[in-house]
């Protein structure tokens, strides 16, 4: 399932919108205790910054497909983002047939 550029630029511009609402959130919340805005700024832009990276890891994990090995105890896997059904396929196959099994 390839995803169309206008899709992944709305995406984007709603994972910004999420992040920077917590930001604001929180933001508003330490100055409503009176917090200096010295120390509000640092902990509003950590705010932004976490609630980004995982709001974009989210999006990578729920828009791409992953094929494991199928022998027991093996941990081998391969993730596959934006790929075509011919790529899907391909990689379904080298997941099945690799050389080296790593048991945990």
């Amino acid at each position: 399932m390839e995803q169309s550029p206008t899709r992944h630029r709305i995406t984007g511009a709603f994972l910004i919108g999420v992040a920077c609402l917590a930001a604001v959130l929180i933001g508003s919340q330490l100055h409503t205790y009176g917090v200096p805005l010295g120390l509000i700024t640092p902990c509003v832009l950590s705010v932004l910054s976490s609630a980004l990276w995982l709001l974009i890891r989210v999006e990578e994990a729920w828009s791409s497909t992953r094929h494991r090995c199928s022998a027991q105890g093996c941990t081998f896997e391969v993730r596959v983002q934006n790929g075509s059904a011919a790529d899907n396929r391909r990689w379904q196959e080298v997941a099945a047939a690799h050389p080296t099994h790593n048991a945990v």
